[in-house]
């Protein structure tokens, strides 16, 4: 009797449906907000709107009511804008836990390694043949004088771009919006799109004397930028969520193309264009579109 009561009561446990509840991550298992690299868009909006209203006043509206000697202060201040809509955005919505894992970002540890800078050389490698094309084939005359300054410069140059001449974008531009993004689009057509809002985002510079962007073309500046921001995708993808790294090809970009304005008096020609564009195409070719982006 009693070894068919336990029979019974087997069955029964058996053929019952499971009532557990379904698993739930501990805090060990649960994404690192540092290394996420696609979320949910949430606060995407009002970054963008704090970016360009901190920038666009910097660079539009305060040269018309301080006097000044020189639009730089202007121009560097500017540059911060998409970091401090980050950080804002980013408080509002996540609280102090959330902007400590936004600056968490610029860690160095289990960043992907090399990967992520040999990626970012396809650029640099880029904007050097632009360079070295028309000075090979007799297009160009080398100042060589001229370059040979610049490249002792090239160590200062690289720390300042790096905290406060493009490098401090990085913070908003891949550690906030590339994500969320990434969180709706595809990997290039979420980078499409925010090489378009970067270039966009650079406008009231090309009316401004002494920056690089007052001797461009913004047609070709915009296509440069995509380019760029596709690379770039790339770098932060590949160094799981890290700005660091984006920061210092941002810089090194800079950098390059500081050096080859002096070598051909031309910030953006139609030559660099291409061949970044066409860096950009391998990377994208190679990787079927996904720039590094891991499966969720």
């Amino acid at each position: 009797m009693y070894d068919a009561l336990q029979q019974c009561m087997l069955m029964r446990m058996i053929n019952e449906p499971s009532t557990q509840r379904p698993h739930t991550p501990s805090p060990e298992q649960a994404p690192d907000p540092a290394r996420t690299t696609a979320v949910h868009p949430h606060g995407l909006t009002a970054f963008l709107v704090i970016a360009f209203a901190f920038s666009w006043t910097a660079w539009w509206a305060a040269p018309q009511v301080i006097p000044a000697d020189s639009t730089m202060p202007f121009v560097v201040a500017g540059g911060f804008g998409p970091m401090v809509a980050a950080v804002v955005v980013t408080a509002a919505t996540q609280g102090g836990a959330g902007v400590r894992a936004l600056f968490r970002r610029y860690s160095i540890g289990r960043r992907g390694g090399a990967v992520p800078y040999l990626i970012g050389a396809l650029a640099l490698v880029a904007i050097a043949a632009a360079a070295a094309l028309p000075v090979y084939t007799g297009i160009v005359q080398l100042d060589e004088p001229a370059l040979r300054a610049a490249l002792m410069t090239v160590p200062v140059q690289f720390l300042v771009i790096a905290l406060a001449g493009g490098g401090n974008e990085e913070l908003g531009w891949r550690g906030f919006a590339q994500p969320r993004l990434q969180g709706v689009l595809t990997p290039l057509g979420a980078n499409v799109v925010l090489g378009i809002v970067w270039a966009v985002w650079h406008a009231p510079l090309f009316s401004l004397a002494g920056t690089m962007q007052s001797q461009m073309s913004f047609p070709a500046y915009t296509m440069l930028c995509v380019g760029l921001t596709i690379v770039l995708a790339h770098v932060f993808n590949s160094a799981r969520g890290g700005v660091l790294a984006a920061v210092v090809v941002h810089a090194a970009v800079n950098v390059v193309s500081g050096l080859k304005a002096v070598v051909v008096h031309d910030p953006a020609g139609v030559t660099e264009v291409a061949l970044v564009l066409l860096a950009a195409g391998v990377l994208v070719l190679a990787t079927r579109g996904r720039l590094g982006l891991r499966p969720a």
